[in-house]
This record gives structure tokens, sequence and C-alpha cells, in this order.
């Protein structure tokens, strides 16, 4: 570019300063993107021409809108079997190409350790069959003439528009539940609370059905047994493999009635140190507890007031609690609050032990924790998850609802 002339516009990509229309792409960008954004192109432009009675414009864009549609489920094919293969859950992935059908009869031939997405890869079977037989490799809908030089669809004459659109809604529907159910996988295999044949809703799902622990030498355990085998397909030594994860699981052994106790944390230091915090937070029945933001119409007394009880609490909990056992409350706070898996309280316990070694003193550690208005509800939450109902019914009796 000579001197003095300025820099030419980008007719697509140029930076422009509008908070309000700027698309994130590129590093801004997700692969989830590209998966949601072809199949709601695909109904975008069905619902365009159908509802806005766009009659000149089918034929025009009939081919855009299957061949986005069908760009869509190439996409969620593929992103499921990079996903499941990055955790484990497939053995290899599919080689790069286009071949919608080939990548179906991939990822329904792997089986996957889970009823749920095993069901839904059945249900895109019809929608894949389709496309794969008009479109193998995406040329057809994307060209007049293919590879060969012949016509494009040479063998169809008419499509209906209306029937395409319910048909993408379905499908549409189909392929958000499949992406869904792929984040939710992943996020269940980190607890290892799976079997290759089995994911952890599975296990779940098995645990509800088979009973409590205390019932399995009886007779009636056997029907049980066969009904889950027939559900999931398992043998012997897989049903086996099953009742062992169950066993081993914090939340899913609280399922057939085992609970497994907390680290450091008894059931009456737990109490105690809920009911000392519910005696300095009672509950308030008045519009305002007088400590808002106004400075000017502070109730400064009560103020003084909130601060004393907070600190005859905090120093309450340091003379009757261990660093342990602080660690092991906030624990179970976060895993209640955060909706944590039960099965990751030992490394969330640990990395807590580690912060508060860490801190200048113990009050700091013990002021944080004991200073949140939802402390109670989020324990009894925690204590839930990480395998002590008993714990949490306990600790419900502190506030009854």
């Amino acid at each position: 570019m000579s001197p003095g002339k300025l820099k030419p516009i980008d007719p697509f990509f140029e930076k422009i300063a509008d908070g309000q229309w700027n698309a994130c792409v590129g590093i801004q960008g997700n692969e989830e993107n590209y998966v949601d954004g072809y199949i709601e192109a695909a109904l975008e432009l069905a619902s365009a021409v159908l509802d806005k009675r766009l009659v000149r414009s089918r034929d025009t864009l009939a081919m855009p809108i299957l061949y986005n549609g069908r760009h869509a489920l190439e996409l969620s094919l593929k992103y499921t079997i990079n996903r499941l293969y990055m955790i484990g859950a497939v053995a290899n992935r599919h080689i790069p190409n286009h071949d919608i059908l080939s990548h179906w009869i991939h990822l329904h031939g792997a089986v996957v350790g889970d009823a749920a997405l095993r069901g839904i890869v059945d249900e895109l079977e019809p929608y894949v069959r389709s496309l794969a037989k008009i479109d193998d490799d995406g040329q057809e809908l994307r060209y007049a003439a293919n590879q060969d030089g012949k016509k494009s669809l040479d063998r169809i004459a008419v499509v209906n528009l209306p029937h395409i659109r319910r048909s993408l809604e379905a499908m549409g529907d189909i392929l958000s539940r499949l992406k869904y159910r792929v984040l939710d996988l992943a996020e269940e295999h980190e607890t290892e609370a799976h079997t290759k044949e089995c994911s952890r809703a599975d296990l779940q799902t098995i645990a509800n059905m088979i009973g409590e622990h205390a019932t399995w030498s009886e007779e009636s355990f056997n029907d049980k047994k066969a009904a889950v085998q027939a559900k999931f397909g398992l043998g012997s030594r897989k049903f086996s493999d099953a009742l062992t994860k169950i066993r081993g699981s914090r939340p899913l052994a609280t399922l057939v009635g085992l609970e497994t106790s907390l680290t450091h944390l008894s059931d009456e230091k737990a109490i105690y140190a809920l009911t000392r915090w519910a005696e300095a937070n009672p509950i308030s029945t008045a519009e305002s507890d007088g400590l808002g933001t106004n400075l000017f119409e502070r109730d400064w007394e009560q103020v003084r007031e909130h601060r004393r009880v907070t600190q005859a609490l905090v120093e309450n909990i340091i003379a009757n609690l261990s660093d342990e056992d602080v660690a092991d409350l906030a624990t179970l706070f976060y895993i209640g609050r955060d909706r944590v898996f039960g099965e990751h309280y030992d490394a969330k316990l640990a990395g807590t032990i580690a912060e508060h070694k860490l801190a200048k003193s113990r009050w700091d550690g013990v002021y944080h924790i004991m200073t949140k208005s939802s402390l109670l509800e989020n324990v009894i939450s925690g204590a839930k998850a990480a395998g002590r109902p008993s714990l949490a019914a306990k600790l419900q009796e502190i506030r009854p609802e």
C-alpha cells in the first residue's frame, strides 16, 4: 500500500466496534457454535420461506435448507465421536471424510457404555439414512453436478418444504439431546463411577433397581439381577463390576443403603457448628435487618451487635473444631452449592485443607465459611452428595421446613 492511501476495508472481516452485532468466531468461538449453527440456519431458512410465503424462493432455497441440515448432522456425529474418544468411551476416531452413514455406523457400532446415548444414536438412524441415500459425501446438495459430472439428485423431482421443516425440527431436538448427553457424560466420567458397559447414570438406575444392600442375599435379588442384566445386556461378571462401582461411590452407595463416613468431621461436630451458626443467624421476619448499603440510614448499634455475634461464633468454632473439621465443613458447603458430584469429595477436601494451611491464621478460614448466608442448606446438600444422608437429615432438623 503506497504512502497516503487508506487501508482498504475488508468486505467480510473488517474490525468494527459494534457491541450488539459483533459475532464471536475463531479464537472466541467454539465447536458447539458450528454444531448448533447449521441446524439453526436450516430451520430459519425453512421458516422464512414458509412463514413469509416466499413462493419464489422455494426452488432456490430448498438446497441450502437441506444442505445445512445435512451438515449439522455431519458435524454432530463428528463432534460426538471425537468427544467420546477424548474420554475413552470409544476406541477410535473416524477417518476424516464427509460420509455421514459411515460416521453413524462407527458410532453405533462402538456400543458406548451409556444407555441414554445409545438410544439417542438409534433415533438418528432414519435421518442419516435418508440424507446419505441422496448425498453420501456432501456434494449433491451443494452443486448442480456431482464429481462424476452427472446431474445432482437425478432421481428426485420435488421435495416438500413443510415436511422438511418438521423433520429438521425433530432432528434438531435429537442433535441437541445428543450434544448435552455427551457433555454430561464427560463430566460423569471424571468421577470414575462407571464401567466399560455402564455410565454413572446407568449405575444410578441399576442401584435403584436392585434395592437395599441388606436384601442382596435374599431370593428376590435374583429377579432384580436378571432384570438389570436384561436391560443393560450384562453378564454375571459385568453385573458384579457394576455393583462394585456402586458400592465404591459415595452418592451411589447411598441408593442401596450404604453410607460412607466423612474423613474428619463427626456428626456431633457438624451439628454443633451448624446449630451455633443458626443461632448467630436467626431467620429475619422483618423487611430489612438494618444492615443495608445506605451509610446514613444504618442502625450502627445493630451493626456492632452483628460484628460481636460473628466474632463470638468464629471464636467458638475455633475452640471446638479442628482445622480438618472446618475444612470438611467447607468442602461439604462447596459441593452442595456448586452441585459437585460426591465422588469428588476426597479430592476437594484435600484441596481445601491445603488452602487452609496457606492462610495467615485459623481465623481467616473459619470466618470465611461461618459467614456464609446459605451455609446450612448447602452443607445439607453436600452431605447427601458425599454419602451421608443420615447427617443431612439431622442437620435438616436445625431448621425444619
